[in-house]
This record gives structure tokens, C-alpha cells and sequence, in this order.
């Protein structure tokens, strides 16, 4: 239990303070003032104040953010933190009365943290565990694999029209796939063939999203005994690192796209009961699939940051383009009222996700 809680404290302090430090720098770089450094929401519970600003920790460990002087919708951190400031004089160093580039790139600079961090955690772990290539031990009798002609010692290169680098690859580019044909690509000797395999829908239970899944298999299996671990050196470790990071923001934008479109129920969505489960687990199986688990939290807070919700990063950037548009901003009453709007809705997702959570922990 207390390693589960030290783990999430990790997980999330450790993520949220990485974004949030994106802002900041980036609003230091372009001499925006900062009035407030918070991880957490709600009251102070300790902090001090260097320079102009106050760096916080708060009662509330779901978020954080960076208080810039004349950003519309700050307002509404204010009574969160069970205070509101006094009226002042607009200023030179007022975000809004910086140029267009230069907001964008304060917006953006927390995702772009967030993918930053996601690389060098998957850089490290593809360093220090290397790559084992998915080789084929075993083919499953009455398996679409088996049917289709594949054999134990094929090499499976590709999946679908994606690279297979590892044994994992091989896993992830099937399981949407369930009863679609599939192209597989393997190597027998110095052959290359292709087969179409349209992979079987098995249920099996699903760690990261806490509830039983079908997922599509064509019955092979890999081996540590038989495979072939192949090391990496720094820059093909970072090369694997950003494949990672684009695998995952990828997959995380499709999972996001279906709950919306309605083709995934929302019921799927996790919350901060499920990191804290998850963390615990990774956490007690070793230092690099902590590692490699935290990679993949911190794609997710980049993708969902970019939703366009005002309130989140990609409701600014959406104030932004429209602002680029039309030559004009917004007026300060519309931005305030739909920023309102936004922190309703991503205060109703947070309620769901956490029943979602409780549900799973009582069913």
C-alpha cells in the first residue's frame, strides 16, 4: 500500500511538475510575468516565493498550472485557491499583450515537455533492455497463423504496413485489428513472404484500462530461449524512444477519437484510482517498466492537453488560432464564459473517470 501511494506521488508529481515547468520556462524565456508556480489545485498547503513568483503545492494533486499575469481565465484559479488579487494596471509583461508566437509557444511548451520526457524515459529503457526480435517459437494448431502457413522460426518484420521491431509491435498492431485481414510480413531464411491473416477476437483483461477486452491474435508465440536480443547503442536507443512516443500518441489519439465518436464507451476512461493501481504494479515489478510506464502517462497527459477544451492547453491554442484568423481576439467576456464552460466539462470527466475507477474496485 504505501509503496502503491509513494509510486503515484511519484508518477504524478513528477509529470505535472515536468509540464508545468514548460510553461514557466517558456513564459521566462518571453517575459511574461509568473505570479504562481502550483502543482495541485485548491488552497496552499506550503510554498515560498522567490522573485516575483510563488511556487505552491496544493490541496488538490489532480493538476497544476502557472499563473501568467493577463491570461484570460486565470480568474478562475482564484477561487479555487480561496483568494481573489487585487485589480492591476495592465503591464507590458501581460501574456495577452505579447505577440501571437510568442503565447504559442508558451501554450505549447508544456505538451512539448511532456513528449520530451516520454522520449528520454523510452530511450532509457530501449537502452537498457535492447530489442528482442520478434522470432516465432511457437504456432498455435486451429490459429489463423497456423491456417495461413506461418512457421516456428519466421522472422515477423512487419504487421500491417508497420515495421515489427520488437515482440511487443507484433501485439499491438493486431489487437484492433479482430477479424480483418492483415498483411504479415515475415522472414524464413533468406526468403521474405507475405501472408493474410485475419486475426481471432480472444477476451483477456486489459491492466491500463482495468476491464476485460477482446483483442485480435493469430496464435504465435515468442520466447526469451529462442529470441535474439539485439542492443542498443545511445542513438539508436533515442530513435526507438521517439518511435515510442509516437506509437503511444497515436494509439492514445485513436483511443480518445473512439470514446468521443461513440464506437467506445465512455465507461473505459480511468482516473487517478486507476494510475495510483497501475503505478503500484510497475512499480513493484522494477525500476524500467516504472520507467517505461511513466513514458506512457506522460504521452497521455501531452494528447489530452491538446483537446480543444478551453481551460486545457489546446482550448488556448484553439483561442490562438482563431485570434491568427481573424486578425482580432476574441473578446475578453467570450474566452471567460467558454473557458467557464470548458472547466465544467473537464470537471465532469474527472467525476466520471473516478467512478469509473470506484466501479472497477467494488465489481
Amino acid at each position: 500500500m504505501l509503496l502503491t501511494i509513494a509510486a503515484t506521488i511519484v508518477v504524478l508529481g513528477v509529470l505535472i511538475f515536468v509540464h508545468e515547468l514548460g510553461h514557466f520556462w517558456a513564459a521566462k524565456a518571453v517575459d511574461i510575468e509568473v505570479s504562481r508556480f502550483s502543482i495541485g489545485f485548491g488552497p496552499k498547503l506550503l510554498g515560498f516565493t522567490r522573485g516575483e513568483t510563488e511556487y505552491v503545492i496544493s490541496a488538490v494533486p489532480l493538476g497544476g498550472y502557472v499563473k501568467m499575469e493577463g491570461m484570460v481565465g486565470e480568474e478562475i484559479v482564484e477561487p479555487l485557491e480561496g483568494k481573489r488579487s487585487a485589480p492591476r494596471a495592465p503591464s507590458p509583461r501581460d501574456f495577452d499583450q505579447k505577440p501571437l508566437w510568442a503565447r504559442f509557444l508558451v501554450i505549447i511548451a508544456g505538451v512539448a515537455m511532456n513528449l520530451v520526457f516520454a522520449v528520454a524515459a523510452f530511450s532509457v529503457v530501449a537502452s537498457s533492455t535492447g530489442i528482442n526480435v520478434p522470432i516465432v517459437a511457437d504456432v498455435t494448431e486451429g490459429m489463423p497463423a497456423a491456417a495461413a502457413g506461418l512457421q516456428v522460426g519466421d522472422v515477423i518484420v512487419e504487421v500491417d504496413g508497420r515495421r515489427a521491431v520488437d515482440f511487443s509491435d507484433v501485439q499491438r498492431s493486431l489487437q484492433d485489428r479482430a477479424g480483418e485481414p492483415v498483411e504479415v510480413v515475415v522472414e524464413r531464411g533468406s526468403e521474405t513472404l507475405t501472408y493474410v491473416i485475419t486475426p481471432e477476437g480472444v477476451r483477456r483483461f486489459d491492466e491500463l484500462s482495468g476491464d476485460s477486452v477482446v483483442v485480435g491474435q493469430i496464435g504465435v508465440a515468442f520466447s526469451a530461449a529462442i529470441s535474439v536480443n539485439r542492443r542498443l547503442g545511445l542513438g539508436a536507443a533515442v530513435g526507438e524512444g521517439l518511435r515510442q512516443t509516437g506509437y503511444w500518441a497515436a494509439e492514445i489519439g485513436r483511443f480518445v477519437g473512439r470514446i468521443f465518436s461513440g464506437q467506445d464507451s465512455a465507461s473505459e476512461l480511468g482516473g487517478p484510482i486507476a494510475i495510483g493501481q497501475l503505478s503500484g504494479q510497475f512499480a513493484r515489478a522494477g525500476l524500467i517498466p516504472f520507467l517505461a510506464f511513466m513514458g506512457i502517462i506522460s504521452v497521455n497527459l501531452a494528447v489530452l492537453n491538446l483537446l480543444p477544451i478551453p481551460v486545457l492547453d489546446g482550448g488556448h491554442l484553439m483561442f490562438l488560432a482563431v485570434e491568427g484568423l481573424r486578425g482580432r481576439a476574441m473578446s475578453v467576456e467570450q474566452r471567460i464564459r467558454l473557458t467557464q464552460v470548458g472547466m465544467l466539462f473537464v470537471l465532469g470527466l474527472m467525476v466520471l473517470a473516478i467512478a469509473n475507477d470506484i466501479i472497477r474496485l467494488v465489481t
